[in-house]
C-alpha cells in the first residue's frame, strides 16, 4: 500500500494547479474582453435619457385615469343616492361649489330635513363632499339653462323620494386635454347616465 508523503503531495499539487506566474502570463498574453469605462458611461447616459422621456410622458396616462375615475364615481354616487331616496323616502340635493377663486371644484350632497325645513350636508361616504383634482372642471345646466356656480340656499339638483330628479346636464371636462369630456344627463324620470352624442 502506498502512503503519500508531504513531498509527493507538494509535487502533485504543483503539477495539477497552475502557479500565479503561469496565470499572469496567460492574462497578459491574450487580449481581455469587456467594456471600457467610457462605454459603460455612454450606456448609462442613454438609459437615463430614455427613462426621463418615459417619465415625462406618464402624465397623459394619469390624466385619463383620474378623469375616468372621477366621472365614473360621480355617476355611481348619483345612482346610489337615487336608490337611497326611494328606499328611505328622503329628498336629497346636489350642489357644485368653486374653491380657490374658481381654480378647483367640489360637489356636495344634501339631505332635506322636513322637521327643521333645512338642507343638511351629508358627511358619510360615499355621499360626503368631494374636492376634485385641479384639472377637472364641472359645469351644470338645469332644465336647459346654464347655472352660475355660486353658493345658494338650496341645492341646484333635487333627487326626490318619488324617484324624480331635476332634469340636468352635468359637463365634466379636463382643463389640459379637450378630448376628455363627459356629460351626465337625465330627463328627470330616467336614471342618470352618459349622454349619447
Amino acid at each position: 500500500m502506498f502512503i503519500p508523503t508531504a513531498r509527493t503531495v507538494k509535487r502533485a499539487a504543483r503539477t495539477l494547479m497552475p502557479t500565479f506566474s503561469y496565470l499572469s502570463f496567460r492574462l497578459n498574453g491574450s487580449r481581455l474582453k469587456g467594456f471600457t469605462l467610457l462605454e459603460v458611461l455612454v450606456v448609462l447616459l442613454v438609459v437615463s435619457m430614455m427613462t426621463g422621456i418615459a417619465v415625462i410622458s406618464l402624465p397623459s396616462f394619469t390624466q385619463t385615469d383620474s378623469f375616468d375615475h372621477e366621472s365614473a364615481r360621480l355617476k355611481a354616487v348619483f345612482r346610489m343616492l337615487g336608490e337611497e331616496a326611494v328606499m328611505q323616502s328622503n329628498d336629497y340635493g346636489f350642489q357644485i361649489n368653486l374653491l380657490e377663486a374658481g381654480r378647483r371644484f367640489e360637489y356636495e350632497f344634501f339631505l332635506y330635513d322636513a322637521q327643521y325645513e333645512e338642507w343638511q350636508l351629508l358627511t358619510e361616504p360615499p355621499f360626503n363632499a368631494r374636492e376634485l383634482p385641479p384639472e377637472i372642471r364641472l359645469s351644470l345646466d338645469v332644465e336647459g339653462k346654464a347655472l352660475d356656480i355660486v353658493a345658494e340656499d338650496a341645492p341646484s339638483v333635487l333627487i326626490l323620494s318619488s324617484g324624480e330628479i331635476t332634469p340636468f346636464d352635468l359637463h365634466i371636462s379636463h382643463a389640459n386635454n379637450r378630448a376628455l369630456e363627459n356629460r351626465l344627463t337625465t330627463d328627470g324620470l330616467s336614471d342618470v347616465d352618459w349622454a349619447k352624442e
